[in-house]
């Protein structure tokens, strides 16, 4: 009894984790289980530090909930990849002290332009340079295929826009069971450890960084977009917590919460698109089964790409000169 009401107020609260990102689907990066390995195997070995790491590398996405400044934000936390602009490095440059350096050590490593998004995103590692794709963006198009055949089987017939940003979505969940399977079982304890353990001062490292910015591009004042980041970036440290208590789970149980998830929030987001769904159609086996899916499609050659990543990522941050041990 106690377990199934854990698993129902995991899949009530963090419903919210799902909808964020699916919703939010202009850039379709790591999953933060990935963020969290490659983190985890990038700077310090000093356990307080490597946790700033971590919650510093998942951090990025700290906007990625607030719909009317999301793409402002999402580009000075992330990089502008058609413009080469780089505004997270703002974070770095505010971060003086130790604890901030190692959680904006952790927050570059994330970015688009050469960091862990941009295998992700832009140039896969293993895939070879005749694929000009991302290692995401790469698979995701393999489970779109299979995903749109199985849902014209229901007679089901989305934009296939659409379907791609669900095939986004699933790949970037089946990756990151895919670490907890074969990278790290302690990636979820990673997650919530992180979340909770983090340096108290980094949601004004934040506001230092970015609310003159957003202030200006919103017709706000500093203050009020000081505000605005500092609520954020709490509001997304619940949603790691919880997050990573998803992935604490057995592999099938995480794997039917997350469907669940994805479920409950896809029947919102296809309704918003006008489709709508057959009678009977039981959309978590669905889910579960292109979750599945996208599993078997990355298994053979995922886990390579995210230790080359890992190198890539610890070699470009030698090269804009993040260090701080």
């Amino acid at each position: 009894m106690k377990t199934r009401r854990s698993q129902k107020a995991l899949l009530g609260l963090s419903v919210v984790i799902v909808s964020v990102v699916l919703l939010a689907s202009e850039a379709f990066p790591w999953g933060w289980g990935v963020h969290t390995y490659i983190d985890d195997h990038l700077g310090t070995d000093r356990k307080l530090r490597n946790m700033n790491e971590i919650y510093g590398g998942m951090a990025p996405d700290v906007f990625n909930y607030m719909f009317s400044y999301l793409p402002f934000l999402s580009n000075q936390t992330h990089g502008d990849y058609k413009t080469g602009e780089s505004h997270f490095m703002k974070v770095w440059d505010a971060a003086k002290r130790c604890g901030q350096r190692s959680l904006a050590f952790g927050f570059v490593s994330h970015n688009d332009l050469w960091g862990a998004d941009f295998t992700a995103h832009h140039q896969c590692i293993t895939c070879g340079p005749a694929l000009e794709k991302g290692y995401v963006t790469a698979k995701a198009d393999e489970l779109q295929a299979s995903l749109t055949c199985v849902l014209e089987a229901k007679e089901i017939f989305l934009d296939p826009a659409v379907v791609l940003d669900i095939a986004h979505e699933m790949t970037e969940a089946g990756i990151d069971l895919l670490v907890k399977r074969t990278l790290d079982p302690r990636v979820g304890q990673k997650i919530v450890s992180s979340s909770l353990f983090r340096s108290p001062g980094f949601p004004f490292l934040l506001a230092k960084a970015f609310a003159a910015d957003l202030a200006d591009d919103a017709g706000i004042s500093r203050s009020e977009a000081a505000e605005i980041i500092v609520s954020a970036e709490r509001d997304f440290r619940k949603l790691m917590v919880l997050y990573g208590t998803a992935l604490l789970q057995d592999e099938a149980t995480a794997l039917r919460l997350v469907s669940e998830q994805l479920a409950a929030v896809a029947e919102g987001y296809l309704a918003a698109n006008g489709v709508d769904l057959p009678e009977g159609l039981d959309l978590v086996q669905l889910i579960e089964f292109a979750i599945g899916v996208s599993m078997e499609i990355c298994a053979d050659d995922f886990a390579d790409e995210l230790k080359k990543t890992t190198g890539f990522v610890r070699q470009q941050l030698k090269i804009h000169g993040v260090t701080y041990d």
